[in-house]
C-alpha cells in the first residue's frame, strides 16, 4: 500500500505541476491533484500500519519477536507526505530550482525512511521462529 501510494503521488505530481490544459474535457492539473490526493491517502494509511502490534503466541510460550516503528518516525513520515502534497511550502515552487528541491528532499528522506523500515521489518520476520 505504501509503495502504490508513493507511485501515485509522484505520477500525480507530474501533470499537476507541469501540464496545463484539458484532455477529453478533464483538466489535467485537477486530475493530477486528485491522483496525488489518493496516493497521499494510501501512503498515510500504509505508514500508520507500520505501528505493528505484538503477536500473542500460545499460552505459556515466550513472546514472539515483533516489529514496531516508533511514533516519532511515523509522525515525521506523515508530515513529510503532507508537506510534499500540500501547495504551501517553506520555499514556494515559483523560485526554481530551490522550490522543487525542498519537495524533492522531503520525498528522498521519505523513500529512505520507508526503505529502512521495510528492511528492519524483513529482518525481524526472518529471525522470528
Amino acid at each position: 500500500m505504501v509503495w502504490l501510494g508513493l507511485v501515485l503521488v509522484v505520477a500525480g505530481a507530474v501533470p499537476a505541476l507541469t501540464v496545463d490544459g484539458d484532455l477529453g474535457g478533464v483538466d489535467i492539473t485537477v486530475a493530477g491533484a486528485a491522483v496525488m490526493a489518493v496516493g497521499a491517502a494510501l501512503l498515510v494509511a500504509g505508514i500508520l500500519r507500520l505501528r505493528g502490534r505484538r503477536r500473542a503466541g500460545p499460552a505459556g510460550a515466550a513472546a514472539q519477536a515483533y516489529y514496531r516503528t516508533s511514533t516519532g518516525k511515523i509522525v515525521a513520515m506523515v508530515i513529510a507526505v503532507i508537506y510534499i502534497v500540500s501547495p504551501v511550502d517553506l520555499i514556494p515552487d515559483v523560485f526554481l530550482p530551490f522550490g522543487i528541491v525542498d519537495d524533492a528532499t522531503a520525498l528522498t528522506w521519505l523513500l529512505f525512511a520507508l526503505g529502512q523500515e521495510y528492511t528492519r521489518r524483513s529482518r525481524t520476520e526472518r529471525r522470528a521462529p
